[in-house]
């Protein structure tokens, strides 16, 4: 099992054998990732990945077709393995921070923002800054796609329900201010974090629908489709707010959105 005791941040995080997981990951695109970049995503555009890991979506990308891509990640060692991975050079990597981007105002056509890139970073203000990077950078007329953690769907199971409770009651007794939309990571490289239950950081923040879409349309972003894991399952998106609140909500957040 991972050594959590000394890991203070999602970038320290990335020192452990949480490392490995991500950056030699060979499979191909999961469903859900393929229904997006197949869905809304034009294979002869300049797209960028944030958030890339060990570069498996962006590669993935590449070998259906995808011409002019870009991708970065703010954990260096993972752009190393990113760019000894991809032998032809035909894909851009760049260690970059999704809060402060050093790419052009209006630079691509198209950006990912999946495996919940935005949900990591551990503040307010600092998400914000994200949405508000990506709306620069982004083309006008430019398709982002973002995924979130679903703080919605979590409190709909019964066990995770239990460990909310749990939480909210250890914070108490701690007298720890905390959001309880912030949690501790359940897993470690595929094994139990038993960290968690002792409410040790790092923390993925979780958010709620409404407040996921509320915060895109203020970064300036028009949403044209959104819908967690089972309208995935589905094959079909919302295009409104109001639909999506009377369906289910499972699994991750997903947006599709327009400069």
């Amino acid at each position: 099992m991972t050594d959590t005791m000394k890991i203070s941040s999602i970038k320290e995080l990335y020192s452990t054998d949480e490392f490995n997981f991500w950056a030699y990951k060979e499979y191909s695109l999961l469903p859900e990732e393929k229904f997006f970049i197949e869905t809304f995503l034009d294979k002869s555009l300049k797209t960028l990945e944030a958030g890339t890991g060990g570069g498996r979506i962006v590669s993935s990308m590449h070998k259906i077709g995808f011409k002019d891509l870009y991708a970065f990640d703010y954990v260096s060692d993972f752009i190393e393995i990113a760019k000894n991975k991809n032998n032809f050079n035909n894909i851009c990597f760049s260690v970059d921070n999704a809060i402060s981007l050093n790419y052009k105002d209006g630079e691509f056509e198209q950006l990912l923002y999946l495996q919940q890139v935005i949900s990591l970073i551990e503040d307010e203000a600092g998400r914000y800054n994200a949405f508000q990077e990506a709306y620069r950078i982004l083309k006008k007329g430019g398709t982002a796609i973002f995924s979130l953690l679903n703080f919605d769907s979590r409190v709909t199971s019964p066990l995770y329900t239990l460990y909310l409770a749990y939480l909210r009651i250890l914070r108490k007794f701690c007298n720890v201010n905390r959001s309880i939309q912030y949690l501790p990571q359940l897993k470690y490289a595929g094994e139990i974090n038993l960290e968690s239950l002792l409410d040790k950081p790092p923390y993925l923040y979780w958010y709620r629908l409404e407040e996921a879409y509320q915060i895109i349309q203020s970064a300036n972003f028009k949403i044209v489709a959104l819908g967690s894991d089972f309208q995935v399952s589905q094959g079909r998106m919302h295009t409104s707010l109001e639909t999506l609140k009377q369906a289910p909500n499972q699994g991750m957040l997903y947006f599709v959105c327009t400069k």
